[in-house]
């Protein structure tokens, strides 16, 4: 069944799942919108319903399931380490509507309990910051090259390139470095959830 539901994934965004499998640590950026190893389904179809509109319902399914199972990585026995950032827009982008935030920051305040889940938010008040350009996931791997995943309108790209790989680590150094500390992106997504009632 879930490589049923992978084969509904977009033809160019499966190589990066195999790959994002077989990570030991993830590294994401998001300006706009939860990561999607993150999302509650009905945050996900929101997204997905919003991004594709000339898919059916049911096509929108199909990628709410294959995204659902994509993240049982995060809780197989020996799951990667995932850094998240996020910008602090993210927190506040009424995807699906005030419930449906809602209940996507209560699931991130849940995740980051977890020892190898980690979220950091980028206040909005930093203003200009290295991520305004998109978003982007870098995965590393136990005795091989870093690899990333670069979101665009179209399709993803995936880069392995050691210039284009070591621009993005300086990229994510820059935005982690502007990130609050994890108590205090805690203490911003509970504020954040408070506003969506």
């Amino acid at each position: 069944m879930a490589l049923d539901r992978q084969r509904r994934l977009p033809v160019w965004f499966r190589p990066f799942v195999e790959l994002e499998r077989e990570a030991r640590t993830l590294r994401s950026f998001q300006p706009v919108l939860v990561p999607g190893l993150l999302q509650t389904e009905d945050y996900a179809r929101a997204v997905l319903r919003a991004g594709r509109p000339g898919d059916t319902d049911e096509q929108v399914e199909e990628l709410v399931a294959a995204r659902m199972e994509r993240q049982r990585i995060l809780t197989k026995p020996d799951p990667p380490m995932f850094w998240a950032t996020l910008d602090e827009a993210v927190l506040t982008r009424p995807v699906g509507g005030p419930q449906v935030v809602r209940k996507q920051l209560e699931q991130l305040l849940e995740l980051v309990k977890r020892p190898r889940i980690t979220i950091q938010v980028i206040p909005l008040e930093v203003g200009a910051h290295a991520g305004l350009t998109g978003a982007f996931v870098i995965a590393s791997f136990r005795g091989s090259p870093d690899i990333a995943y670069l979101e665009t309108a179209a399709e993803g790209q995936i880069v392995n390139g050691p210039t284009e790989i070591e621009t993005l680590l300086t990229q994510l150094d820059a935005l982690r470095a502007c990130a609050l500390p994890q108590s205090a992106s805690v203490a911003l997504m509970e504020k954040a959830m408070g506003s969506w009632t």
